[in-house]
């Protein structure tokens, strides 16, 4: 009975002095090592995983452990997380107790020292073989994907810091040159008159300013011409300022002769021809400004406002660029092109722009400073639009995101991803390839993958 009683005795003190020795079946899951200190994290079963973990912590050297704690930035529709560990120190250096994870995903483990803070990216479940990247080229584990750092050049994976741009949307359709309606004049009379030569003019001919038009013979004139003979041979001063008063309304001179340079758009006199006061002789077109009339699809024209700056090519002279802006967006959409008038104000230096012609018209409209990704780095999985954020080197993870207005090969992020973030840009087709072959993305994920 003595030998019995000593040899439990034995036991329970071998069982203690091998858990004092840190002997007690903790395996290591994953280590810190910053600025000298390295912090060992072990579990009763060699992972860190959702739910209760029996954990054991060893800080070399020994420091005071204040508080170790995984820390998990909010997401989309998720606030932030913080699960911190229940430890009691058993020697110097060395810490045991419990750590409930309240799910899997990417954690950032945080150990508060006396001196400093040491941190680490993981993603739970957690294991010395996950971070190790056991396995063939790569593995998932839980919602990530895991690439041996060896392989990572070998398949091309390149990652790239979520960082803000200034974006500009560019963009171009086609549009049409048209008058300046606001810039054509009316050539008329204000006494009726016979028209003896009108120059040889035609519809269509680009006249300058001072150019005869017509040669006119009025009775009126002639008539108001006599009064003022006649009143200056009396001697009647004011018979003579109304006869002055009534040549200077008439205003018709022998010749008349066009008000602007410009095209002739109309002509209703011929010789030999009777214009009546008020009737108008020609309509003649200002060209030195013109409009383009574009049509802009649906998916652009939000980006259109009054005064957004356009680059118009001529078809004829692809060398030549002309500056114009948007001065009016028509309020009428086509439903069958799917398409918004826009029309852009535009000087037309050297009438390189020819009414009715065809035009390139090319638009660079500011987005603004936005936090943007490379397009490359979007996986559109036909439900939800996703990127593969680095966690760690050869470690990532599938990020659903909200992307906003598409802008010179990137794409604007509105929420989902923070500034300073690591995303795939290159390679992403073999990480979202392995996602869909393993599950990782769930029965919500499924569907045509866009690239």
């Amino acid at each position: 009975m003595r030998k019995l009683f000593f040899g439990m005795l034995t036991l329970v003190f071998l069982g203690l002095f091998l858990q004092a020795c840190g002997g007690g079946g903790y395996k290591e899951v994953v280590s810190i090592e910053q600025k000298g200190v390295r912090v060992t994290i072990l579990s009763s079963d060699g992972k860190i995983k959702k739910g209760n973990n029996r954990i054991e912590v060893r800080v070399k050297p020994p420091k005071k452990v204040k508080e170790l704690y995984f820390y998990m930035p909010p997401m989309p529709g998720m606030d932030e997380m913080r699960n911190t560990a229940s430890l009691e120190e058993v020697e110097p250096g060395v810490y045991r107790g419990s750590l409930k994870i309240g799910m899997d995903g990417p954690w950032q483990i945080r150990v508060v020292l006396e001196d400093r803070m040491l941190t680490k990216d993981v993603f739970v479940p957690l294991s010395k073989t996950t971070l190790a990247g056991g396995g063939p080229a790569s593995s998932a584990h839980g919602g990530h994907i895991m690439v041996k750092p060896e392989k990572l050049q070998l398949l091309g994976v390149v990652t790239e810091p979520v960082q803000k741009r200034d974006l500009i949307k560019i963009f171009s359709t086609v549009g049409y040159v048209s008058y300046d309606l606001s810039r054509i004049y009316e050539v008329t009379v204000r006494a009726d008159a016979w028209v003896t030569d009108t120059y040889d003019r035609f519809v269509g001919e680009y006249v300058r300013k001072g150019t005869p038009l017509m040669r006119v013979l009025s009775p009126d004139i002639q008539i108001a011409l006599d009064e003022l003979r006649l009143a200056k041979e009396k001697g009647d001063p004011e018979l003579i300022k109304k006869a002055k008063e009534k040549l200077e309304y008439l205003k018709v001179k022998e010749v008349v002769r066009s008000p602007v340079s410009g095209v002739i758009l109309e002509q209703k006199v011929y010789e030999g021809g009777y214009v009546k006061e008020g009737q108008t002789a020609y309509r003649i077109a200002d060209i030195s400004t013109v409009w383009i009339v574009a049509e802009v699809p649906f998916k652009q024209a939000r980006y259109i406002k009054k005064g957004t700056p356009a680059l118009i090519t001529p078809e004829d002279d692809p060398e030549n660029k002309i500056e114009g802006e948007v001065d009016y967006i028509f309020p009428e959409a086509d439903h069958m092109a799917k398409t918004v008038k826009v029309r852009i104000k535009a000087k037309n230096k050297g009438i390189a722009l020819k009414p009715n012609a065809l035009v390139d018209v090319l638009f660079k409209v500011p987005v603004g400073n936005v936090l943007a990704v490379p397009e490359t780095a979007v996986v559109d999985t036909g439900k939800r639009t996703l990127v593969f954020v680095e966690m760690e080197p050869g470690m990532y993870m599938p990020m659903p995101i909200k992307l906003g207005r598409k802008a010179e090969g990137f794409y604007e992020v509105k929420k989902g991803l923070k500034e300073g973030q690591k995303v795939v840009v290159k390679g992403t087709f073999l990480l979202d390839s392995e996602a869909q072959i393993r599950g990782i993305y769930g029965t919500g994920g499924g569907g045509g993958h866009h690239h």
